[in-house]
Protein backbone atom coordinates (compact mmCIF):
# COMPACT_ATOMS: atom_id res chain seq x y z
CA UNK A 1 0.00 0.00 0.00
CA UNK A 2 1.45 3.38 -1.12
CA UNK A 3 0.81 6.31 0.72
CA UNK A 4 -2.64 8.34 0.20
CA UNK A 5 -0.98 11.62 1.10
CA UNK A 6 -3.16 12.50 4.29
CA UNK A 7 -2.88 15.96 5.63
CA UNK A 8 -2.26 14.07 9.14
CA UNK A 9 0.21 10.96 9.37
CA UNK A 10 -1.39 9.13 12.27
CA UNK A 11 -5.00 9.10 10.66
CA UNK A 12 -3.09 8.24 7.73
CA UNK A 13 -1.98 4.91 9.66
CA UNK A 14 -5.18 4.06 11.38
CA UNK A 15 -6.78 4.57 7.73
CA UNK A 16 -4.59 1.73 6.15
CA UNK A 17 -5.68 0.01 9.01
CA UNK A 18 -9.07 0.26 8.20
CA UNK A 19 -8.67 -0.34 4.28
CA UNK A 20 -7.26 -3.91 5.48
CA UNK A 21 -10.02 -4.84 7.23
CA UNK A 22 -12.59 -3.43 5.15
CA UNK A 23 -10.69 -5.24 2.08
CA UNK A 24 -11.14 -8.49 4.24
CA UNK A 25 -15.27 -7.51 4.93
CA UNK A 26 -15.32 -7.59 0.70
CA UNK A 27 -13.51 -10.60 0.61
CA UNK A 28 -15.62 -12.47 3.19
CA UNK A 29 -19.17 -11.17 1.95
CA UNK A 30 -18.27 -12.63 -1.59
CA UNK A 31 -17.01 -16.13 -0.22
CA UNK A 32 -20.56 -16.65 1.73
CA UNK A 33 -22.45 -14.97 -1.48
CA UNK A 34 -20.38 -17.72 -3.90
CA UNK A 35 -21.17 -20.53 -0.70
CA UNK A 36 -24.46 -19.47 -0.91
CA UNK A 37 -24.48 -19.30 3.28
CA UNK A 38 -25.57 -15.54 3.10
CA UNK A 39 -28.80 -16.92 4.48
CA UNK A 40 -27.19 -19.01 7.21
CA UNK A 41 -27.77 -18.46 10.87
CA UNK A 42 -25.75 -19.85 13.95
CA UNK A 43 -27.71 -22.10 16.27
CA UNK A 44 -27.66 -21.69 19.63
CA UNK A 45 -30.45 -23.02 22.38
CA UNK A 46 -29.43 -19.77 24.29
CA UNK A 47 -28.78 -16.58 21.66
CA UNK A 48 -30.87 -16.15 18.30
CA UNK A 49 -28.87 -14.90 15.25
CA UNK A 50 -29.03 -12.97 13.08
CA UNK A 51 -28.15 -14.31 9.31
CA UNK A 52 -24.62 -13.82 7.81
CA UNK A 53 -25.90 -11.38 5.39
CA UNK A 54 -27.58 -9.43 8.24
CA UNK A 55 -23.51 -8.98 9.24
CA UNK A 56 -22.84 -7.32 6.09
CA UNK A 57 -25.93 -4.99 6.32
CA UNK A 58 -25.17 -3.62 10.09
CA UNK A 59 -21.71 -3.15 8.85
CA UNK A 60 -22.64 -0.90 6.09
CA UNK A 61 -25.39 0.88 7.80
CA UNK A 62 -22.99 1.56 10.83
CA UNK A 63 -19.82 2.97 8.55
CA UNK A 64 -22.78 5.22 6.70
CA UNK A 65 -24.12 6.58 10.42
CA UNK A 66 -20.42 7.68 11.15
CA UNK A 67 -19.76 9.00 7.94
CA UNK A 68 -22.91 10.97 8.03
CA UNK A 69 -21.77 11.78 11.83
CA UNK A 70 -18.37 13.04 10.37
CA UNK A 71 -19.82 15.08 7.48
CA UNK A 72 -22.20 16.52 9.61
CA UNK A 73 -25.48 15.62 8.26
CA UNK A 74 -28.75 16.30 9.96
CA UNK A 75 -29.41 12.27 9.73
CA UNK A 76 -27.74 10.66 12.59
CA UNK A 77 -29.53 7.30 12.87
CA UNK A 78 -27.96 3.77 12.95
CA UNK A 79 -29.67 1.14 11.08
CA UNK A 80 -29.80 3.09 7.88
CA UNK A 81 -28.22 3.64 4.85
CA UNK A 82 -28.95 6.71 3.52
CA UNK A 83 -28.17 7.48 -0.62
CA UNK A 84 -29.82 10.52 -2.52
CA UNK A 85 -31.64 11.74 0.38
CA UNK A 86 -33.20 7.95 0.28
CA UNK A 87 -33.49 6.42 3.69
CA UNK A 88 -33.36 2.44 3.41
CA UNK A 89 -33.05 0.34 6.23
CA UNK A 90 -30.69 -1.66 6.99
CA UNK A 91 -32.89 -5.14 6.23
CA UNK A 92 -33.78 -3.80 2.93
CA UNK A 93 -30.26 -3.35 1.40
CA UNK A 94 -30.28 -6.26 -0.89
CA UNK A 95 -27.10 -8.51 -1.55
CA UNK A 96 -26.38 -7.39 -4.84
CA UNK A 97 -25.65 -3.78 -3.36
CA UNK A 98 -23.69 -4.53 -0.50
CA UNK A 99 -20.34 -5.25 -2.13
CA UNK A 100 -20.56 -2.46 -4.11
CA UNK A 101 -21.42 -0.03 -1.27
CA UNK A 102 -18.66 -1.60 0.79
CA UNK A 103 -16.26 -0.62 -1.88
CA UNK A 104 -17.99 2.52 -2.38
CA UNK A 105 -17.57 3.74 1.39
CA UNK A 106 -14.12 2.93 1.10
CA UNK A 107 -13.54 5.56 -1.41
CA UNK A 108 -15.74 8.05 0.19
CA UNK A 109 -14.21 7.69 3.93
CA UNK A 110 -10.70 8.21 1.94
CA UNK A 111 -11.72 11.03 0.35
CA UNK A 112 -13.12 12.83 3.53
CA UNK A 113 -10.19 11.82 6.25
CA UNK A 114 -7.52 12.71 4.08
CA UNK A 115 -8.04 16.32 4.51
CA UNK A 116 -8.74 15.70 8.18
CA UNK A 117 -5.95 18.11 9.82
CA UNK A 118 -4.63 17.37 13.46
CA UNK A 119 -7.19 19.55 15.16
CA UNK A 120 -10.36 17.55 13.21
CA UNK A 121 -8.66 14.39 13.90
CA UNK A 122 -8.36 14.37 17.88
CA UNK A 123 -11.90 16.14 17.62
CA UNK A 124 -13.13 13.24 15.77
CA UNK A 125 -10.63 10.47 16.53
CA UNK A 126 -13.03 7.96 18.81
CA UNK A 127 -15.83 8.22 15.71
CA UNK A 128 -13.24 7.57 13.24
CA UNK A 129 -11.69 4.46 15.74
CA UNK A 130 -15.26 3.06 16.12
CA UNK A 131 -15.35 2.38 12.60
CA UNK A 132 -12.76 0.02 12.47
CA UNK A 133 -13.34 -1.39 16.09
CA UNK A 134 -17.01 -2.06 14.72
CA UNK A 135 -15.68 -4.13 11.71
CA UNK A 136 -13.58 -5.80 13.83
CA UNK A 137 -16.71 -7.08 15.93
CA UNK A 138 -18.59 -8.60 12.90
CA UNK A 139 -15.50 -10.11 11.63
CA UNK A 140 -15.61 -12.31 14.52
CA UNK A 141 -19.09 -13.21 14.03
CA UNK A 142 -18.47 -14.03 10.84
CA UNK A 143 -15.19 -16.00 11.88
CA UNK A 144 -18.05 -18.08 13.82
CA UNK A 145 -20.09 -18.16 11.59
CA UNK A 146 -18.70 -19.35 8.67
CA UNK A 147 -16.44 -21.99 11.25
CA UNK A 148 -20.36 -23.36 11.77
CA UNK A 149 -21.53 -22.74 8.25
CA UNK A 150 -18.19 -25.29 7.01
CA UNK A 151 -17.12 -22.53 5.21
CA UNK A 152 -13.37 -21.75 4.36
CA UNK A 153 -12.41 -17.79 5.64
CA UNK A 154 -10.73 -16.20 2.55
CA UNK A 155 -6.67 -17.26 2.94
CA UNK A 156 -5.55 -13.61 3.63
CA UNK A 157 -7.98 -13.67 6.49
CA UNK A 158 -6.52 -16.82 7.76
CA UNK A 159 -3.48 -16.07 7.08
CA UNK A 160 -2.81 -13.10 9.03
CA UNK A 161 -4.46 -14.19 12.16
CA UNK A 162 -3.33 -17.86 11.50
CA UNK A 163 -6.44 -19.53 11.59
Amino acid sequence: MGYMNFKNPALEKLFKSFKWARNNTIEMFEKADDNGILDYKASSKKFTFQPIIWQFQCIVTTTDTYYRILTNNKNKKFGILVRNDEVIQKRNIKKQEISYILKQQLIELEKLLKDFDEKKFEENVNKIQAISNHEYMHHGILLLMFREAGVDLPERFRKAFAL
